[in-house]
């Protein structure tokens, strides 16, 4: 029995074939132009520089904010953005009108205040006086008292001479009783006189010194009102000088913050009026360095930077400053570098973002090679290869040699200079072989070559395309990751 195919059945299958053995083919192409295909870079010369990058803000290097230390209105400005000012020079004036009238008023209190001093003084004359009236009797009843005492002596002198003659019989009874009368009276006397004495003593000592003291305590008191005064007229007349707000130093106003007719309240801190920088001539950008490249800056780096302002235009600048005081902002650590700007044609203004490269070291015309074949490692390489020292270096040497030199660095380690590391280069049969080399600095893409029997012009291999058919089918986890994979590790 014959099978009967059309030619619409014949043309499918003919097709169906056709792409059974183009995507067989294709897939057959690619694996083995994959399991073939490294990816490499050429080694030249050039120049290579390490440098940090930061970013700042452009800022004058003296900048002083001009408060109000008074409360009042403003009646005057004679300051605007951009003007240039000279230290001294009158910017802005307060409403003064309550300030001369606390001027006033402290002046009258002043004037009060001495004219109580001269009441006081007044009343230390006459306490004075009193005093002197005091004394002046103390002296009288001193020498009332002293005529007193001779009278009375007397009395008792004549006394005793008629008692005598009396006894005789020489004189009547009646001229001794008199004699007797006379020496009573002379020694009530010469009582009443001393008691007089005594009273003006205690008046003297009492009533005359205390108004004395008292007095003079008056005097004192008023000095210390006018003292008081004084202090109190100063304090009036510099609130009323602070009205008038002058520059404290030389430059251009940055900003304005106030208007004619707003009022400025000073009641917990000095509100800003004006913002004057010293000289846009000299300026400063502080830069934050993280603290992983603080150490490498220093004073002599070059600073390179740009702004947006003026796009492909670099400018220069120098560190002036590496602050030690360091700045934790959400756990990062950075520090602050002030450096110095020359703005003679003042370009540059104040507040602008400028996008700094500092220097660090800086070689040209050296044999480079890129960072990518630093960390190249050819699929399968296991042992000391896994590592990245190469079986047999290009002159023969032995693999363990790059173990006894203490500077070589596997693939996997941080670029860092005077390593000794290995690269990988296309031989003749298309097989990378290794050579090894000692680096130099590094710009984070290519690093230089300061030894090694790398030339230039060869071409070092910076990766490889492994088909999957190829890959090693292993149950050993990844380089640089412990255990084995799956979780059940290889059966012994």
């Amino acid at each position: 029995m014959k099978l009967k195919i059309s030619k619409k059945q014949l043309f499918l299958v003919v097709i169906g074939l056709i792409t059974v053995l183009a995507v067989t083919g294709f897939t057959l192409w690619g694996r083995g132009a994959k399991a073939e295909e490294f990816m490499t870079a050429r080694v030249e010369r050039g120049n290579i520089r390490n440098t940090v990058s930061a970013t700042g803000t452009l800022q004058a290097v003296t900048t002083v904010q001009v408060g109000s230390q008074v409360s009042g209105v403003i009646s005057a400005l004679y300051a605007d953005f951009n003007s240039t000012v000279r230290k001294g020079q009158v910017i802005a004036q307060l409403d003064p009108a309550t300030f001369q009238a606390q001027v006033a008023s402290a002046r009258a209190n002043l004037e009060q205040a001495r004219a109580g001093l001269a009441d006081a003084q007044a009343k230390v004359l006459a306490a004075n006086a009193t005093v002197q009236n005091q004394r002046a009797g103390v002296s009288s009843a001193g020498a009332n008292l002293a005529a007193v005492k001779a009278q009375r002596d007397d009395a008792a002198s004549l006394l005793e001479r008629q008692q005598t003659l009396a006894a005789s019989g020489l004189i009547p009874q009646r001229e001794l009783e008199s004699a007797r009368a006379g020496y009573n009276a002379a020694e009530a006397r010469y009582n009443q006189a001393s008691a007089q004495l005594d009273q003006a003593r205690i008046g003297e000592q009492s009533s005359a010194g205390a108004g004395l003291a008292q007095a003079q305590a008056q005097v004192r008191q008023a000095q210390a009102q006018i003292q008081q005064a004084e202090a109190a007229l100063r304090l009036s007349e510099v609130n009323s000088s602070h009205t008038t707000i002058t520059s404290p130093i030389d430059g251009v106003v940055v900003s304005r913050n106030v208007d004619v007719g707003q009022t400025v309240a000073a009641s917990l801190s000095a509100p800003t009026l004006f913002t004057i920088a010293n000289d846009l001539t000299r300026m400063q950008v502080i830069a934050s360095i993280d603290q992983a490249d603080i150490g490498v800056i220093n004073e002599s780096n070059r600073v390179n930077f740009t702004v947006d302002a003026f796009p492909g235009e670099n400018f220069q600048g120098t560190i002036q400053q590496i602050r030690l005081n360091p700045q934790n902002v959400q756990n990062v650590v950075t520090y602050n570098v002030v450096i110095d700007v020359n703005n003679t044609g003042l370009k540059l203004k104040p507040g602008m973002t400028a996008n700094l490269v500092m220097t660090i070291a800086e070689r040209n015309d050296v044999l480079k090679v890129p960072n990518a074949a630093l960390r190249f490692r050819p699929q399968g390489q296991t042992g000391a290869r896994r590592s990245g020292q190469p079986a047999q270096g290009a002159n023969g040497r032995a693999a363990g040699e790059g173990e006894r030199n203490r500077n070589f660095a596997p693939p996997t380690a941080a670029v860092l200079e005077g390593q000794t590391r290995v690269v990988w280069v296309l031989g003749e049969d298309k097989k990378p072989q290794p050579r090894r080399i000692t680096i130099g600095i590094t710009d984070g893409s290519a690093s230089e070559v300061i030894e090694g029997n790398l030339r230039e012009t060869e071409m070092v291999v910076i990766g490889q395309n492994v088909s999957s058919a190829q890959k090693p089918q292993t149950n050993q986890s990844a380089p640089g990751f412990g255990g084995a994979s799956g979780g059940g590790g290889r059966r012994p």
